[in-house]
């Protein structure tokens, strides 16, 4: 990362040390007149910068003027929008000619771009503005998404330009594909009343973009196009097992302190008399038992994208989530002393009571809803128009 910022910095440096007689040179017409106008506002008698900015000014402007004479030529009607820009990028450019200081402007030949821009602007809006009309009257969606870009455009030159906010706003309703989410349980297992619940808020509004719109509940108000349908084919509750496994643990510890013998029977005795005492080691143990509770829920079926203006299954992909209760804890009897840190720690945990299989089907509902939107997320393709 700090290479390529070290990089930017260096194109940045580069770039501003590059001459107005340079970027005029390769055709960079108007970064030159731009670099030229700031240089004569520093010093209004710079002769080199004043002559880069006359021959600059006037290339760009020919190739502009004679781009406009072509187009016009041509006759089409949709060459009004880049009739507008152009005429919009000469006016821009001899704003810049406009902010030089003294009596530097006079020095050019000024236009008035006014009318130029009106018409053109008006022609390109008009042009736009009846495209966008055919598309929406031909009804159907791809016509539809052609016929708000063409709305955009007109809105891009005139906010209210004839009644085009209200076109946009059908040209959206008709382009927009909807799908609805649901669920089928084809299996033979009655599902917990709050299941079908908690799988709908999945959260799938996220996912809308400019021309899709997901719901989780039916819209009696929309013609839906596709069904994304959670389809359960199997659901199965283990039973409730505990597995448990035995050890034992020892240790050597201090029990008090004994006497130490010589050879003879007798208690030795230190350089100053004493008895010689030393610690007494005992090894103790103590039998562990962990028990494992363990059950699981396990739901499978298939994700599928049925296009209901065909009804054709579009997509079918395999679901599955298994939903697990699993609970450690441990019992000990012998000395204490005996365990380890480790065994203490198990020890703490006790026996728990097994969720109910209700419980474990609506955990198993939340993975389904994290499957089933990684599923629509990664197949937003599918989704023909």
């Amino acid at each position: 990362m700090r290479l390529i910022g070290l990089l930017l910095i260096i194109c940045f440096v580069l770039s501003s040390c590059t001459s107005s007689r340079k970027l005029l040179e390769k055709g960079k017409y108007d970064h030159a007149i731009e670099k030229s106008v700031k240089a004569l506002r520093k010093d209004p008698g710079d002769t080199k910068e004043f002559n880069v900015l006359k021959e600059a000014y006037q290339k760009a402007n020919y190739f502009d003027n004679d781009r406009i004479a072509y187009l016009k030529n041509e006759g089409r009607s949709e060459n009004w929008l880049e009739i507008y820009t152009l005429y919009s990028q000469l006016e821009s450019r001899q704003n810049w000619i406009e902010s030089l200081p003294g009596n530097l402007p006079n020095r050019f030949e000024l236009v008035d771009y006014d009318e130029y821009l009106i018409d053109s602007k008006e022609n390109a809006a008009e042009f736009a503005y009846q495209k966008g009309i055919e598309y929406l009257d031909r009804g159907d969606k791809e016509s539809a998404r052609l016929a708000y870009r063409e709305f955009e455009e007109v809105q891009y030159l005139y906010g209210d330009y004839k009644n085009v906010a209200q076109h946009m706003q059908e040209a959206r309703f008709l382009g927009t594909s909807h799908v609805l989410f649901r669920v089928e349980n084809n299996s033979e297992v009655l599902l917990p009343r709050d299941f079908d619940y908690e799988l709908r808020k999945i959260s799938l509004k996220d996912l809308n973009d400019q021309w899709t719109n997901y719901d989780t509940y039916a819209d009696t108000s929309l013609v839906y196009d596709y069904y994304i349908e959670l389809n359960l084919n199997d659901i199965r509750i283990s039973p409730e097992r505990i597995d448990k496994e035995s050890y034992t643990e020892t240790a050597e510890i201090q029990d008090g302190l004994k006497y130490v013998f010589d050879q003879n029977g007798n208690v030795k005795k230190d350089s100053l008399g004493n008895d010689i005492k030393v610690p007494n080691m005992i090894t103790v143990s103590a039998d562990i038992t962990e028990s494992r509770q363990f059950k699981h829920g396990i739901i499978s079926g298939s994700l599928d994208y049925i296009d209901l203006n065909t009804d054709q299954l579009l997509k079918t992909e395999d679901i599955s989530v298994d939903a697990i209760f699993e609970h450690f804890s441990a019992v000990y009897s012998g000395n204490e002393k005996a365990l380890t840190e480790e065994t203490k720690r198990k020890l703490r945990s006790r026996p728990v009571p097994f969720p109910s299989d209700e419980s474990l089907l609506l955990d198993a509902a939340e993975l389904l809803k994290n499957e089933s939107k990684a599923f629509v997320l990664s197949n937003r393709n599918v989704l023909l128009y």
